[in-house]
């Protein structure tokens, strides 16, 4: 559509202009037109000490050590490294 000549100006209509009139956003246009990716998307950041699954059976553990009722994942980081000997993580679970 956007390489269509307009019958008034002789000109194509442009992406924007398409875009504005379909209500649209032009990165969704150049997503849909990109071929798809060659490798499959991958967990994002660096790899952990240990696989996830090892890591919330570790965590449902010390959540179930617990004598209180309702710890969340402010308290599983601290009383995780201080069971595991592992250092804390950098600020998030304060």
């Amino acid at each position: 559509m956007s390489r269509v000549i307009s019958p008034v100006s002789g000109r194509p209509y442009g992406l924007s202009a398409v875009c504005r009139v379909w209500r649209l956003i032009r990165s969704g246009v150049y997503r849909h037109c990109a071929p798809p990716p060659a490798t499959p998307a991958h967990r994002r950041g660096p790899v952990g000490a240990m696989p996830d699954a090892e890591l919330l059976a570790a965590i449902r553990a010390v959540l179930a050590a617990s004598p209180f009722h309702g710890e969340g994942h402010r308290k599983v980081g601290p009383a995780y490294a201080t069971a595991a000997s592992v250092p804390p993580c950098a600020g998030c679970c304060e």
